[in-house]
């Protein structure tokens, strides 16, 4: 079981490893300049609307959105989610939160240079956010929390457990968990929300996590929600607010709310009873630990207990978990032997690199028709976890390859994947940013063009995506974004 998830993350993580361990030093340094030095102060800003981009007062080079609530005023303090975005797309986990952050009072600030495989551009995003948040607005440094989707959400738990001066008191992750370099550790009494699609193929990695912080008594909750490799649902998101909403009730940094959590009880109760009616003993054991850990303190939770403790050790739970193994066990073997040719592109030469796009293509193609095509509903989900795996795997080598300014192998990872998905826009912008890179600006056009035709439709992907700068000054740049603006106003037909 452990091994089956360490080869998940072995291939994935490697070129992360010294990122993290320089980010980490990043943090020590700037964790100890919360409160930069300034001429003058900066201007309020506007609350109750999302302000998209927000220059950094001390450094404008970064930026990042904001939603400020109606209500806020900076004669009290209010808490604050800082969201990261694996593409540095800071207004999108700010309109996903503003809704909440309304009802409930809460400031989001989302970074618009934090992204995937750039760590250098991540810590100074994060630096300038951070600094410029605490010195434009009242803050509850009691009430500080981190939030992020996939790489995001790797960065969120980086700068939770990397940085105690920041005093993060919890993390929201959706699609992925803990940093590379990081598991739970019994002194950590951090919150942790973790949300993940039954598609996901971080499932895996989701779910021995949990195991890990279940047994090691820390607080967590974990929703598995139906889709893909995405930021949660709006139920999901919902959750995850109200989740450490309660939890500041529990810790007596905010002040109870009977109604609130008379609500809260009561659907976690309907949450349980669901739960025995479908004899789900995994869903079972998240309504409990629920039931017994959030509400302690504020509800009578002693029925609750003993209801957790019966189930831990009941042969339910027990058979729950190995058929959980099995699953895992099972993405590693369809998986494994496409891992490691797409691992072996890297240092193949250009006959061989022929003949591993040929065998890749041809078993990806095929496992993706298998999950098509599976009959069993349990079937199909871990088929379409380890298609989705290995796709993730070829885009993130892909990533790696651009970092590293190898865009020859990039490229062949990129036109892979695309191949592979030809619905899926992602690998045409992600060509479209290596030939510009490699100063091929009518092919990166025509790239464009090609993500657009397979539904790429937001024009501020392509307008404020750093690596299309030198597309910038083209005529047919501006074309392909004014384009897509005048089909945004005019909407679906």
């Amino acid at each position: 079981m452990t091994r089956a998830l360490t080869y998940h993350v072995k291939f994935r993580g490697s070129a992360l490893q010294s990122s993290a361990r320089n980010i980490l030093m990043l943090f020590v340094s700037w964790a100890t300049a919360l409160a930069p030095a300034q001429t003058r102060p900066p201007a309020p800003l506007p609350p109750g609307q999302i302000i998209e981009s927000v220059a950094c007062y001390n450094d404008p080079t970064q930026s990042y959105a904001l939603y400020l609530p109606s209500a806020y005023t900076p004669g009290k303090p209010w808490p604050i989610i800082y969201a990261f975005d694996p593409l540095a797309r800071g207004a999108v986990p700010v309109k996903l939160y503003k809704d909440l952050a309304e009802k409930y009072g809460y400031i989001v600030a989302g970074s618009n240079n934090s992204r995937n495989f750039s760590m250098d551009a991540a810590s100074k995003g994060i630096n300038a956010m951070w600094q410029d948040t605490h010195l434009r607005l009242t803050l509850d440094e009691r009430r500080v929390y981190a939030t992020g989707f996939s790489g995001g959400a790797r960065v969120a738990g980086m700068v939770a457990l990397s940085c105690p001066q920041c005093r993060i008191a919890g993390v929201i992750a959706y699609g992925a968990g803990y940093p590379m370099s990081q598991k739970p550790s019994p002194k950590d009494a951090l919150l942790y929300f973790l949300a993940v699609g039954d598609q996901d193929f971080n499932w895996a990695e989701i779910t021995m996590l949990r195991r890990e912080r279940e047994d090691l008594g820390q607080p967590y909750r974990e929703v598995v929600f139906s889709g893909p490799h995405r930021w949660g649902t709006p139920p999901v998101i919902a959750e995850a607010v109200e989740w450490i909403h309660l939890k500041a009730m529990q810790a007596g940094t905010l002040r109870p709310d009977p109604a609130f959590i008379d609500e809260m009880f009561k659907k976690r109760q309907a949450e349980a009873d669901q739960a025995v009616k479908q004899s789900d003993a995994i869903a079972q054991l998240s309504a409990y630990r629920s039931l017994a850990s959030d509400f302690k303190g504020l509800k009578d939770v002693s029925e609750y207990e003993v209801k957790l403790a019966a189930l831990k050790k009941s042969a339910a739970l027990k058979e729950a978990l190995k058929k959980e193994d099995e699953t895992i066990a099972e993405q590693r073997t369809l998986t494994e032997d496409v891992s490691s040719k797409l691992a072996a592109v890297e240092n193949a030469g250009s006959d061989e690199r022929i003949t591993l796009r040929r065998d890749l293509l041809d078993a990806m193609t095929q496992l993706r028709a298998q999950a098509e095509h599976a009959k069993s509903g349990d079937r199909r989900l871990v088929l379409q976890r380890s298609f989705n795996d290995v796709w993730a795997q070829g885009i993130e080598a892909g990533q790696s390859q651009f970092a590293n300014h190898r865009f020859e192998r990039a490229e062949f990872y990129f036109r892979l994947m695309a191949d592979v998905q030809t619905d899926e826009p992602w690998p045409s912008l992600l060509l479209a940013e290596t030939h510009a890179a490699m100063g091929n600006r009518k092919q990166a056009i025509k790239d464009l063009r090609e993500a657009i035709k397979r539904g790429l439709k937001n024009p501020d992907a392509i307008e404020q995506d750093g690596n299309l700068e030198a597309l910038r000054p083209d005529p047919d740049f501006r074309k392909i974004v004014e384009e897509l603006r005048a089909a945004a106003r005019v909407g679906p037909n």
